[in-house]
């Protein structure tokens, strides 16, 4: 934790910087946003869902005019089946980049995690950018770009896979 001292007419006042991360879990694992990554938490309303789609692909919602991708996190990873009317949509980047992962209660706030050396499961393999202990449990960085573009790679397999 920084400390900045603030000269306010002739006093100083200490104010305190936190490292303040946002968190969430799925399944077993606790997975951390990655710094600076903008995001948003809706409701999970008004989804279109596409028909004959992988379990791990929920569909498309309308936000602010564009289509976004809906991915469910826990059955991309083979945790089970996130209930759509029951979940949270996490909207992760901006446009044309947003995509959003559907997760079963709301994320958390860390204060302060702190860098850890722990064993990443190998279902993270390729989408954890970083291991971080926070109130001695262990949190996964989640590299959400590498994770949509996983998906997106999934998509490309299953159609080429398709009779033509």
């Amino acid at each position: 934790m920084e400390q900045h001292n603030i000269a306010m007419g002739g006093a100083v006042e200490t104010q305190e910087q936190y490292d303040l991360r946002h968190g969430f879990r799925v399944g077993f694992l606790q997975l951390l946003l990655q710094p600076q990554v903008r995001s948003e938490l809706h409701r999970c309303e008004r989804l279109c869902a596409i028909p004959d789609t992988p379990d791990w692909f929920i569909g498309f919602i309308n936000h602010r005019g564009d289509a976004v991708p809906v991915y469910d996190l826990a059955a991309s990873l083979g945790l089970g089946i996130t209930d759509p009317k029951k979940g949270w949509l996490l909207l992760l980047d901006a446009q044309p980049a947003t995509a959003a992962v559907l997760l079963q209660e709301t994320p958390q706030g860390i204060t302060n995690p702190g860098r850890a050396d722990a064993p990443c499961p190998d279902l993270l393999d390729g989408i954890s950018s970083g291991e971080y202990r926070y109130q001695n449990s262990i949190w996964f960085e989640f590299d959400h770009r590498a994770y949509f573009s996983r998906q997106k790679q999934r998509f490309i397999k299953t159609d080429s896979a398709l009779p033509a």
